[in-house]
């Protein structure tokens, strides 16, 4: 009976432990290994590192994922190798310690008891490297103290932006390159380099800066410096000529110094009998009336220019000599014609320059309208050149008008007051005349303002144009 016990607890013993035995086996044989997993990316995040990131296997719980096989391959070529088994179930991997600007290829398979599971799809990404180089370096002379440089950016940021550029030069064009510009901190293309040496040869060279370091450097572009001639006295005016205008009145003109100095010229200093009665007339005008002279006296003047560096030489000495008797009623009736001379021409001077310019606007608001966007900068910048042009031709013309107005002005109150103290004329007469003058300074400044209105009308129009073409 015993050995009968012993023998059934054997069995039953045994029997209980066959039927889990069978069980586990069969749940091995049912286990594989894990499926690829999903969504690889590769990110480079710095000039030494690339970051990985993927989507775990589907059911990656039952297949009881452990971690995962990464596999590198540098330079994107070649055959993968193991470049870690993670022993986590996180889905991301920071690869440090790479080599700047360098390709690496990445592939990840799941790991569990079983083995190593069926690799993802695969990833690639250039670390960050420094930039490449900029290009088309241009260099362009502005004047005697500066050139302005162009270039073009690099190719290849080197997967980081650029943030600014490193400008050098070489002064006289020999010698070693000195940096005049560490980090511009910008992104603009353009530098205006200010200060140089007049008529001196310069040459330049420029490199790009990001997060990670500095480029080669651009081609050379050299530029020389405009030559700014030496500044001088102005030699002595000439033509000295002094002609009565009147009793106690005479004029001079003279002709503008034949060498000006490589300065222009900024006013006359005039001397009478050997003493200067006028130090700088402050004007380029060139000529004078002095008044206020006895009847039948003879006066000895010479003139001589001013510029930047000093006064010049004084002209050949003019001898002149004042009349002997006051002005004549006819020269008094002749004032009135003489102001209505002064308004005409300065009208028709007016008038020219108004009918260009409202012809140069509306041909330009003409031109704008029709033009396509990208054109239409263009367009007016030319048009402000026209203008700009326009301005300038009318400028001497009105000035010169208004010097010699001024001069009229002058001769007039000498006649007037030479008439009145003979008894000549009345006050009554001399009020009329400066009534006449103070007219023309009216009417000047009336068309003036209107030519102002006209132009802010246009200016108006234009604008109205361009906002219902945008809508």
């Amino acid at each position: 009976m015993k050995t009968a016990g012993i023998t059934l607890v054997a069995i039953l013993l045994v029997g209980a432990l066959v039927t889990p035995l069978d069980f586990s086996e069969a749940q091995v044989s049912n286990q594989t290994v894990p499926a690829a997993p999903t969504n690889l990316n590769a990110t480079a995040v710095s000039s030494s590192q690339i970051n990985l990131s993927w989507t775990a296997p589907v059911n990656s719980t039952q297949s009881q994922v452990s971690g995962y096989r990464i596999e590198i391959k540098p330079l994107c070529v070649g055959s993968f190798s193991i470049l870690a088994n993670t022993t986590t179930t996180a889905t991301t991997y920071a690869d440090t310690n790479l080599i700047s600007g360098i390709c690496y290829e990445y592939r990840v398979s799941a790991i569990n008891s079983i083995g190593v599971g069926n690799p993802s799809n695969t990833a690639s990404a250039a670390t960050w490297s420094e930039p490449s180089e900029p290009r088309s370096l241009t260099a362009s002379t502005v004047s005697s103290l500066q050139i302005n440089l162009n270039w073009t950016v690099p190719l290849d940021s080197g997967g980081t932006p650029v943030n600014g550029y490193k400008i050098e030069r070489r002064n006289s064009c020999a010698g070693s390159f000195l940096t005049i510009v560490a980090n511009t901190s910008n992104t603009n293309i353009v530098y205006s380099d200010t200060g140089l040496t007049n008529g001196t040869c310069y040459q330049y060279r420029v490199f790009a800066h990001n997060i990670v370091g500095t480029s080669l450097s651009s081609n050379n572009a050299t530029a020389t410096t405009l030559q700014t001639p030496s500044l001088r006295l102005p030699s002595a005016p000439t033509g000295l000529n002094v002609s009565a205008i009147s009793g106690t009145a005479l004029k001079l003109t003279w002709n503008t110094p034949a060498d000006q100095g490589n300065s222009p010229i900024t006013g006359y200093n005039i001397q009478r009998n050997g003493t200067v009665i006028v130090n700088n007339t402050g004007t380029i005008q060139t000529s004078y009336t002095d008044t206020g002279l006895l009847f039948d006296h003879q006066q000895t003047y010479r003139v001589a220019a001013w510029n930047s560096v000093g006064l010049g030489p004084y002209s050949n000495a003019t001898v002149g000599k004042t009349g002997t008797q006051v002005s004549t009623p006819k020269e008094i009736e002749n004032l009135g014609q003489a102001v209505s001379s002064f308004v005409h021409k300065y009208n028709v001077i007016f008038k020219q320059q108004r009918d260009e310019t409202i012809k140069a606007i509306k041909e330009c608001n003409d031109k704008v309208k029709n033009a396509s966007q990208e054109d239409r900068k263009q367009i007016k910048d030319d048009c402000k050149i026209t203008l700009h042009k326009i301005k300038e031709k009318y400028k001497e013309l009105r000035n010169q008008f208004k010097a010699d107005f001024k001069e009229f002005r002058e001769t007039t109150k000498v006649v007037l007051t030479e008439a009145m103290e003979s008894k000549i004329i009345t006050k009554e007469d001399v009020k009329e005349v400066k009534q006449e003058i103070k007219q023309v300074k009216n009417e000047v400044k009336k068309s003036e303002k209107e030519f102002k209105k006209e132009l802010k009308e246009l200016k108006k129009e234009s604008k109205k144009s361009k906002k219902d073409k945008n809508n």
